[in-house]
């Protein structure tokens, strides 16, 4: 039974839209007994959601166990409770065909294994979609019309002005009135950025001068204490052209771009104005310079995209930047940064920022020795972005501490990805050791139950912790064990081990040089002369043919700490003490 309510008022009473759909369901249940028709116990229930998309934890819960065949007939009060987009119902009811799985709707009874049915759904959902669409274009006509007129209309007025209230003269006149104490603070914000040229340092400077921060808008949960001066409302101040005077809209601006989202209008208002044109004009020819250049941007998916908090609960949000590197172009380095880091400035986030490839790494090697080792499911042999696909829908969240790392898995998406892949997927009982693939997280993370309050186990989830530290060196921030080893070998898409490549390339270059010097036997200096490299090179090169087998292996097959940079190998060559040597590295001496 699916029960769906678009809004969430009235949703805290005792016996709310839900339970009544919910009731008249179960009772059509009832009523079909003698056909074999149970209910099962789990709710699917997805209150304050749109039907006009399918982003829906209820929706997503049943399509889980609709693929893992626990369901035979989904059972509605009305059609457009399932979905009022014909599109996304049209992709409901093809996966519902794919699993044998019929559709019900109580109130509106019809047969979808016949075309008849089919033809009577179809015109339901078309009337159900024009409904919703001519009421969008009610609404936004009449903000249209408003916002000609001059005037304000949305949510909450922005910073400096209120709505009319009854004590105010003229209170049917809609226009917004100013409210001189925070006009002053609008107008030090511009001030300040004209000094700064930094929202981050106007923030910061409101905080420092204890300027009373924003007051919350009616749909935010935080108490007015918890609100902060921070770059996105400053930025929202530097923007509002309401502030010169001017009503701003775009007809349909919530719509996705060529999905009906209009050009952007101007209009003047009749409200006061707080700021003046010049000071707006400098401003925004400010702002302007301080564009930020255009990066190369990384076009693949992060794997923790919206999965990713820190442990104060703030999101962290992928992001890229280039790295010069010489004749060679430039080197798009991935990370995931804190909004708190964004927003108020790396001080106030211990966190900041983390590469993106060793989180990455390191989650989907605890994912993926998790599910082999509880679940007997091995992904490294279907594709990898087939099986990053995997990873991802089996997450539920991951939270990043300063000393550990939680990573939460959803148990009915588990299930449903065995059932998708089948044997693909599965551990071959027959299989040799050897084949099996190899531990992809050094440390077997701790394993914590967290059972549904509606589902129990079967619709709970696994959480795995793993202690680590967040440590820089080399520039980087790295994630290590809290004894400094590492968590994870490197890998590549293929999860096989890869070496750095400007190792290899140094090494390379070093035994190409040796060979040279070894069989001209010239001087070096006229060695580097005929390669056309710096003679100091050359001989900072020459020295890494002094490491032993064993450390020139682990260099080129990737087995090296990622801690370990070339100048490390450089000064382990120091010694002729092959020992010494794997000491320094890390690597394994004999009789350890």
């Amino acid at each position: 039974m699916y029960t769906r309510k678009s809004s969430e008022e009235g949703l805290d009473m005792v016996f709310n839209s839900l339970d009544a759909q919910r009731e008249a369901g179960l009772d059509y249940i009832k009523s079909q007994r003698s056909h074999g028709w149970v209910a099962i116990d789990d709710l699917y229930d997805d209150g304050g959601f749109s039907g006009g998309n399918t982003e829906r934890p209820g929706l997503k819960r049943l399509l889980a166990d609709i693929r893992s065949q626990r369901v035979d007939i989904v059972v509605v009060y009305k059609v457009d409770r399932l979905s009022r987009s014909l599109t996304d119902f049209a992709r409901l009811m093809q996966t519902f065909d794919e699993h044998s799985v019929s559709f019900v709707s109580v109130t509106q009874q019809f047969n979808t294994t016949t075309s008849m049915g089919r033809l009577t759904l179809n015109m339901l959902l078309s009337f159900a979609q024009f409904e919703r669409e001519i009421a969008g274009e009610r609404i936004r006509d009449k903000v249209a019309a408003t916002k000609r007129k001059g005037l304000f209309v949305g949510g909450n007025p922005p910073l400096g002005y209120r709505r009319p209230m009854p004590s105010d003269p003229n209170p049917a006149n809609k226009v917004l009135r100013v409210v001189p104490e925070e006009a002053a603070i609008v107008r030090r914000i511009y001030a300040l950025y004209l000094e700064s040229g930094s929202p981050l340092g106007v923030a910061k400077q409101l905080e420092a001068e204890g300027t009373p921060p924003p007051r919350p808008s009616k749909n935010n949960d935080r108490s007015p204490g918890d609100k902060r001066w921070d770059t996105s409302v400053i930025s929202r101040v530097l923007t509002n052209a309401i502030y010169i005077g001017q009503i701003v809209h775009v007809r349909g601006h919530n719509l996705p771009k060529g999905k009906g989202r209009g050009t952007r209008e101007v209009w003047p208002g009749q409200h006061e104005a707080i700021i003046d044109r010049a000071t707006w004009d400098r401003v925004r020819a400010r702002m302007d310079q301080a564009k930020p250049r255009a990066e190369p941007r990384w076009t693949h998916t992060h794997l923790l995209k919206k999965k990713l908090k820190t442990i104060e609960g703030v999101t962290m949000t992928p992001a890229n930047t280039a790295n010069l590197k010489g004749d060679r172009g430039k080197h798009i380095v991935r990370y995931y940064i804190s909004l708190k880091a964004c927003k108020q400035g790396y001080r106030t986030c211990p966190i900041g920022r983390v590469n993106a490839g060793l989180i990455d790494d390191l989650v989907r090697a605890m994912v993926l020795d998790r599910l082999e080792a509880a679940h007997g499911l091995i992904l490294d042999e279907i594709e990898a972005t087939s099986r990053d696909h995997w990873v991802r829908e089996i997450i539920e969240s991951v939270v990043l501490g300063l000393d550990h790392i939680d990573v939460a898995l959803s148990i009915a998406q588990i299930r449903a990805c065995a059932d998708a892949l089948g044997e693909a997927a599965r551990a071959k009982p027959n299989g040799r050791a050897g084949d099996r693939p190899r531990r992809r997280c050094h440390f077997t993370p701790q394993v914590r139950i967290e059972p549904s309050e509606r589902q129990g186990i079967r619709g709970g989830r696994e959480v795995l912790t793993t202690e680590l530290q967040i440590k820089r060196h080399d520039g980087r921030r790295l994630l290590l064990s809290p004894e400094g080893r590492d968590l994870v070998p490197r890998l590549n898409a293929a999860s096989t081990l890869v070496p750095s490549p400007h190792i290899v390339r140094a090494i390379g270059q070093a035994f190409v040089l040796h060979e040279a010097v070894m069989r001209t036997r010239g001087e070096v200096n006229a060695i580097a002369d005929q390669h056309g490299i710096h003679r100091s090179r050359v001989h900072h090169l020459l020295h890494l043919t002094r490491l032993s087998p064993a450390a020139i292996r682990a260099a080129l097959t990737g087995t090296l700490s990622p801690r370990i940079a070339l100048e490390d190998l450089h000064d382990a060559a120091d010694s002729l003490d092959w020992s010494l040597q794997a000491v320094r590295l890390g690597l394994p001496t004999h009789g350890s």
